[in-house]
C-alpha cells in the first residue's frame, strides 16, 4: 500500500501509542492483536504483537537520521 507522508506520520503515531509499555501490556493481556485503519481508512490491518513491533521498527527506519 502506498502512504503519503502525513499518512505515514499518523501511522507512526498510532504504532507508538500501541507499543508504549502500558498499552502494549494491555493489548497482550486482552486480545493479543490490534486492528488499524491506515491511509485515511482505506485499509484495515490486523496485527499480532510481534508484527506490530516489527512494523514499529520498519517505520522508525524511515525516520532514522544518518
Amino acid at each position: 500500500m502506498f502512504l503519503t507522508f502525513p499518512q505515514l506520520l499518523q501511522l507512526r503515531q498510532k504504532i507508538n501509542e500501541y507499543t508504549s509499555p502500558e498499552n502494549l501490556e494491555n493489548v497482550i493481556n486482552n486480545e493479543n492483536f490490534v486492528l488499524l485503519f491506515i491511509a485515511d481508512r482505506k485499509h484495515l490491518v490486523y496485527l499480532e504483537v510481534p508484527k506490530l513491533l516489527d512494523l514499529k521498527e520498519e517505520i522508525e527506519l524511515c525516520f532514522y537520521s544518518y
